[in-house]
């Protein structure tokens, strides 16, 4: 259960970090993450409570998945919490300011090397970005799922 937990919260990301962007505008794929953030703290007060609610009136054996319902309600959160700081900065700060900031106020060195390698390879740095993210992804829901 926890390699299927593990290998479900790699894919979300991944599709979060990756789709998500194409699929939607900048601005409603954060409105979308952020939703998923109150969402998941939704399901972290909901759950537990009907969770119990259950143990208490029917069966006590079921609070033996106490520690994979945290661990689910925990990677949820931390799923999209990370996933919208990872595309505010990549999405929004990258394009919107730092680019637009050297296009408005500093056209004269637009030819000029950092800022023309950056502006030429925006996209390339956005999705090197992403990846180093991913992979710090890697050790955070490896941690959730196995506890470590």
């Amino acid at each position: 259960m926890k390699v299927l937990l593990y290998i479900a919260f790699m894919v979300s990301f991944g599709w979060l970090l990756f789709r998500l962007p194409v699929l939607y505008p900048k601005n409603k794929a954060l409105r979308i993450t952020g939703l998923g953030i109150i969402a998941g703290f939704l399901f972290f007060i909901i759950a537990p409570l009907a969770f119990l609610l259950y143990a208490t009136k029917f069966d006590r054996g079921i609070l033996i998945y106490e520690k994979q319902l945290f661990n689910i309600c925990l990677g949820i959160i931390s799923l999209f919490f990370y996933s919208f700081f990872v595309l505010l900065f990549t999405e929004v700060i990258l394009d919107n300011i730092l680019i637009r900031f050297h296009q408005v106020h500093n056209a004269q060195n637009l030819d000029k090397n950092p800022v023309k390698f950056v502006i030429n390879n925006a996209d390339k740095i956005k999705t090197g970005f992403k990846l180093f993210f991913l992979l710090g992804g890697f050790l955070v829901y490896y941690g959730i799922c196995f506890g470590a």
